[in-house]
């Protein structure tokens, strides 16, 4: 690697000097030493450094053993001259990458003096072998930089395997204009990619999403269509392909981090969004498409759009450790889908809008910690800044042969499914189903629905979510002209489509 900034070290020659004037020099060389350390070296607890940049990523993308190099600066901005105690990689040397600085290879380099306005550069080299399989898509570590005690971090990032990399670090990336992907090669978000006004991402049958911590597609006006098919659905979750990480909740999902104003001051919060997030869609579709391990799997937000801004077909959502379909005042048909395992609701409907679900199953058998949502709540109403009711009604809202269902069910102060409506101009009806509303007595908005019969699953412990009794308790009943329906269920079987079609989203075969 280069060296910058390298130290020039001058030898004096102490020839002619007799071993008393030797000691003597000596020992007033370290008694001046002693005795002017404090003004040598800034200590002050204020004494920071800045980087040329906050973040280093190596956005190659390897098809063979390949290695990159890029380059940081370290810049003093204290008041004075401080010394560098350590400049080390966090992950030390089991970490991917290396680092030299100013000459001097790393893991660790410590001690180095560096005058006030002045800089050193830190050279970072990254070796990465994209056959590797257990290797994850993006490959992390910082360097820590210590001065006067205090760290500060810079963000390290390589690709890890071969895919197709989408986006950077922070902030949006706006995708081109009606983009597809295809199935040839992984997917990987980084950060959050957006879809624009009147633009259009087709995602093709096959196709894997792995999306980074914190990422996820935000969709502004524009439309998602998501192609999967019986035998190639979609999947999105994260991008750590550990074994260890195949079932843990939260890893993707967009995160926004803002500053608010609180009682003592102003403080940093983050703001959750769906990992895909639709404003003002036209008309986005899912059709067999897998969406696990987020924080909130999809996120619907005011259309003001005639048709549905979301149809969703043969979908599997589960495992978010907050909420899978979050709706605020939105327009979403539904018709065979599954959404189970949520830390909060598997689906809340908020602030209004336009539902129209058919043959879904809502199951929330969500075992990571105590969960005091219902797995489907519906709502018409919001409390704005000023502490004021505000209303907005639903409008053609339907759920027929739907099941929702939980593992709280069984508590004597505890709905499943509960329905808050302040506004008088609903229009709702959930006919035809499953629910567990028994703690609030029956809805004046639930028809021709079981109330408080467990449904029959096959297997809750493995997620088996099909209905084995014979029981006429689990038909369901015929859908109108018009509401979203498939002649066949999530498993591509053929569904009885007359009088008496099952509840849920598998057809008893």
């Amino acid at each position: 690697m280069p060296s910058a900034h390298r130290p020039v070290r001058k030898h004096t020659l102490l020839h002619g000097l007799t071993p008393w004037l030797l000691f003597i020099s000596v020992g007033l060389f370290w008694a001046s030493l002693s005795g002017c350390r404090g003004d040598r070296f800034y200590l002050g607890a204020d004494a920071r450094v800045n980087f040329s940049q906050d973040t280093v990523l190596f956005d190659t993308v390897f098809t063979t053993i390949g290695s990159a190099s890029q380059a940081f600066r370290i810049v003093n901005d204290s008041p004075g001259r401080i010394l560098l105690e350590d400049i080390s990689l966090v992950d030390g040397s089991s970490s991917e990458f290396r680092i030299n600085v100013d000459g001097i290879p790393g893991p660790s380099v410590g001690n180095l003096a560096l005058e006030e306005g002045d800089s050193i550069y830190v050279f970072v080299e990254v070796t990465i072998d994209p056959g590797t399989a257990n290797l994850p898509f993006i490959i992390e570590d910082q360097v820590r930089v210590i001065v006067n005690g205090f760290s500060q971090l810079v963000t390290l990032h390589a690709w890890g395997q071969n895919a197709v990399f989408h986006g950077q670090p922070g902030g949006l990336t706006t995708l081109d204009c009606d983009d597809i992907w295809t199935a040839e090669r992984p997917h990987v978000i980084y950060g959050v990619v957006g879809v624009a006004q009147d633009c259009n991402l087709t995602i093709e049958a096959g196709s894997a999403v792995h999306v980074h911590a914190g990422g996820g597609i935000y969709v502004d006006r524009g439309t998602l269509t998501v192609n999967g098919e019986q035998d190639q659905q979609v999947v999105f979750e994260g991008d750590r392909l550990e074994p260890e990480y195949a079932d843990i909740p939260g890893q993707w999902g967009i995160q926004v981090d803002t500053l608010i104003q609180t009682e003592v001051g102003v403080a940093q919060a983050s703001i959750l969004g769906g990992g895909i997030w639709i404003y003002g869609s036209p008309g986005s579709t899912l059709r067999h498409t897998i969406i696990r391990n987020g924080t909130i799997g999809i996120q619907v937000d005011t259309t003001g759009t005639a048709g549905a801004s979301l149809t969703m077909e043969n979908c599997i959502v589960h495992n978010m450790s907050a909420i899978g379909l979050l709706a605020q005042g939105a327009n979403i048909d539904g018709t065979n889908n599954l959404f189970y395992d949520c830390a909060q609701a598997c689906a809340a409907y908020t602030l209004g809008g336009r539902y129209r679900f058919t043959h879904s199953t809502f199951a929330n058998y969500w075992s990571e910690g105590t969960r005091g949502t219902p797995c489907v709540l519906i709502n018409d109403h919001y409390e704005d800044a000023n502490g004021n009711l505000q209303i907005r009604p639903l409008t053609e809202t339907r759920f027929l042969n739907c099941i929702m269902w939980g593992n709280n069910a069984e508590l004597d102060e505890f709905d499943e499914l509960v329905i808050d409506l302040e506004g008088d101009d609903n229009d709702l009806f959930i006919r035809g189903s499953a629910v567990d509303m028994d703690a609030t007595g029956p809805s004046e908005w639930v028809e021709e629905s079981s109330i408080d019969a467990a449904p029959p699953f096959a297997d809750v412990f493995n997620r088996d979510f099909h209905i084995l009794s014979g029981n006429n308790l689990w038909n369901g009943i015929g859908v109108p002209t018009g509401l979203p329906l498939l002649s066949t269920d999530l498993d591509g079987l053929p569904r009885v489509v007359g009088s008496a079609p099952d509840k849920g989203c598998y057809e008893r075969q």
